[in-house]
């Protein structure tokens, strides 16, 4: 790198870090959607602590983590991608905080030494947001960055070029945000080295899980059913609700307010009259890609979400649905219009030619500017002549290393025709033998080394438009939504006027604000464009309130309404809550059939009585104190019956074992070891460490959180 701080040009160093960075995201190739901007405010999005996160500082954040995304991943972010980071910037904001205080507390912190430390190792988590200085080992190239940063320093004052500019400023963001990153990886890691250090073993319980993991036993099961005891034989009271209620109650903790929500998410489609018009469109494609028309300028022109490139793409580049069609066609032939429900859409494809192209291709270049043509020139003719490139590289101050390009991840919607261009050249330059290509506004002299895995790959015309609704059809839904509406005067009227008027209510219980969008739970991420509605829901809202009508959706085409049935507020769910009576009540009936159980049936003592009395005989193999061990006549994991087959020796029938779902009896058939591994005590000792370390961190952090009354106002930006 040293001759990198002697280039004469400020123009080399830019050049390679404009080209390299095309090359990486090219290599990377993921969507292109846009990010929506956050809207900055004085007020606050949460609390940790007591100390206020402002909407400005939190837009910050995740701005930076949004363009280190879009960067390692190259092209810009979905509407689930940005969710994805608001939500993971929140999280990692929260826990850091919570560490942080705790660290303060202990008085431990990060050093610069510990920094520079980590710096020459290159081997932390956060190095991976500056994949353009990593070295050929997988580790990051601190020298690399800082030759870069003291090249740039000595073209301060220079008119540099937009793009170069940019590239630059790019990177320097990356670095403050790497930087802070790495620092908050490091006390992370010193927490949890605190953690691990507290967490003791010994070589008696490290025995104990070894055995547990190891010994396993086959045993013969007879099931009793709590299904075959009838609910007239339980009487469940509220006294009984209450005292289990009593001993659960951590479980229905609420360290924020939540409601419960009724809901109609009604989704416009097309009418008859919208998809006839979407088919005559598709038929006019069809026939002038039939007539031979050019293909990027009828499919360019038209409504379809795909673009035409002139480049061979892999089979799995295109939609599932066209991909089959591909590959059955034969070159020239055309698949007439057609309907993909998945998608909802109508197609057409023209397969323009079938070629063999290698999905990985390995190369290297050097690079000038555009209006140098006589500097690639002269290197070019270097190189012919007999020169080195790696002599060549080091004195332009150039890497020399091969690039890897994965051609197979490659799509007609993520190239430009320029970088098409340059696709084709990595398809067919020669191998080994030097040429100069245009790149991105620089002359680039192009090396091809190696080309791996060749396939069959499709020049196809795709044409593929949404079967979306007219105007006047969403216009018409908008107006039945509204006559129900002003039929709906509170929650009883909404929802008893709902299914007369075809809507379907649906339920959002125990909804949380930090879900953001209404309907979303687990891996549902819930209706696009609904938050001002969780506004309403938590801001404005009384219960029996039905909202305004909000037109919401990825493509506008959900209309929403919300009515708020019921607010809990901090503290724990209220027993009588429909839910937490629900699951009080399975945790009661199955304690009064269990005494019922053991009463009815506590004298058998063989599994031959326990048939002849009605019960279910299984086999259970490979039972191991460990495992999750199901008997098929019950269909959930008894840890009871596992624990007594896991102590009972062979030949034996363990006494009626009381379990969540049944009574059991067990005959212990055969016991020994399911494993050729020798107890190891300090391996052994080493994986129970790490196993109560995650269990102990998780716990940890949950009881930090509600510690330092996390309070979560997201919803409101």
């Amino acid at each position: 790198m040293a001759a990198l701080q002697k280039i004469r040009s400020s123009s080399w160093i830019l050049i390679l870090m404009a080209v390299g960075m095309f090359l990486f995201i090219l290599t990377m190739v993921l969507d292109s959607n846009t990010i929506s901007a956050l809207t900055n405010s004085s007020r606050n999005v949460g609390e940790v602590y007591g100390k206020s996160l402002s909407a400005e500082e939190f837009s910050d954040m995740v701005n930076e983590a949004s363009e280190v995304m879009k960067l390692r991943n190259g092209g810009t972010l979905t509407d689930e991608q940005t969710d994805m980071v608001r939500n993971q910037v929140w999280n990692d904001y929260v826990q850091y905080e919570l560490v942080k205080h705790e660290c303060d507390k202990l008085g431990v912190e990060v050093t610069e030494k510990e920094v520079q430390e980590a710096l020459r190792q290159g081997s932390a988590q956060a190095f991976q947001n500056l994949p353009m200085f990593m070295g050929q080992t997988g580790r990051f190239d601190y020298t690399a960055l800082q030759a870069f940063f003291k090249q740039v320093k000595s073209m301060k004052g220079q008119n540099l070029p937009p793009e170069a500019a940019e590239q630059i400023n790019t990177i320097q963001k990356l670095w403050a945000y790497t930087d802070k990153q790495l620092r908050r990886e490091l006390l992370m890691t010193k927490y949890q080295s605190l953690l691990m250090a507290s967490v003791t073993t010994n070589p008696v319980s490290a025995k104990a899980q070894f055995d547990a993991r190891t010994q396993s036993a086959n045993a013969l099961v007879a099931a009793f059913p709590y299904g075959s005891i009838s609910d007239k034989e339980v009487k469940v009271e509220d006294s009984d609700l209450k005292a289990v209620y009593d001993r659960f109650k951590k479980l229905f903790r609420l360290d924020n307010e939540v409601r419960d929500l009724k809901f109609i998410d009604y989704v416009v489609s097309a009418s008859p009259a919208d998809r006839k018009a979407v088919e005559q469109q598709v038929q006019g494609i069809y026939e002038k890609l039939s007539a031979g028309e050019d293909p990027a300028a009828v499919i360019n022109a038209s409504k379809s979400q795909t673009r035409f490139i002139d480049l061979p793409l892999a089979a799995e580049a295109f939609p599932t649905d066209v991909r089959q069609e591909l590959e059955s066609m034969s070159a020239g032939s055309m698949k007439a219009p057609y309907v993909n429900d998945q998608d909802n859409t109508y197609n057409v494809v023209k397969l323009i030619s079938k070629v063999q192209a290698p999905d990985s291709v390995a190369y290297r270049a050097l690079s000038v500017q555009a209006t140098e043509a006589g500097r690639a020139d002269s290197i070019l003719k270097a190189l012919n002549g007999g020169a080195k490139f790696e002599d060549v590289a080091k004195k332009m101050g150039m890497r020399s290393d091969t690039t890897w390009i994965n051609t197979a991840q490659v799509t007609a919607d993520q190239l430009t025709p320029e970088t098409a261009k340059f696709v084709n050249e990595l398809y067919n330059a020669p191998l080994n033998a030097y040429k100069v290509v245009d790149v991105q506004g620089a002359k680039v002299v192009l090396q091809v080394v190696n080309r791996k895995a060749m396939k069959t790959k499709y020049v196809a015309a795709v044409v593929k438009v949404p079967i979306n609704f007219s105007k006047a059809t969403y216009d018409a839904a908008v107006s039945n939504m509204n006559r129900f509406l002003a039929s709906c005067h509170d929650l009883a009227s909404f929802e008893k006027q709902a299914p007369k008027s075809g809507y379907q209510v649906l339920n959002a219980d125990a909804f949380s604000a930090s879900a953001g969008l209404i309907g979303a739970s687990g891996y549902n991420p819930g209706i696009r464009g609904s938050k001002e509605a969780v506004k309403w829901a938590f801001d404005e809202a009384k219960e029996g309130e039905v909202s305004p009508l909000y037109e919401v959706g990825e493509a506008n085409n959900h209309l929403l309404v919300v009515a708020l049935s019921k607010v809990y507020k901090k503290g724990y769910m209220p027993y009588d809550n429909k839910q937490v009576k629900d699951y009080l009540t399975a945790i009661v009936k199955s304690e009064k059939k269990g005494e019922l159980a053991a009463k009815k049936w506590g004298g058998i003592k063989s599994i031959e009585a326990a048939k002849a009395k009605g019960a279910i005989v299984d086999s259970l193999n490979n039972v191991t104190f460990a495992g999750a061990n199901v008997v098929s006549a019950v269909g959930v994991p008894e840890p009871a019956l596992t624990a007594a087959i896991s102590a009972a020796k062979k030949g034996t029938t363990t006494p009626l074992v009381i379990g969540t779902e049944g009574a059991y009896l067990a005959q212990i058939l055969s016991k020994g070891s399911n494993t050729s591994e020798k107890f190891d005590v300090k391996s052994e000792m080493a994986m129970q460490q790490r196993g109560l370390l995650q269990v102990m961190g998780q716990s940890i952090l949950g009881v930090l959180s509600q510690k330092a009354n996390v309070v979560d106002k997201r919803y409101k930006f």
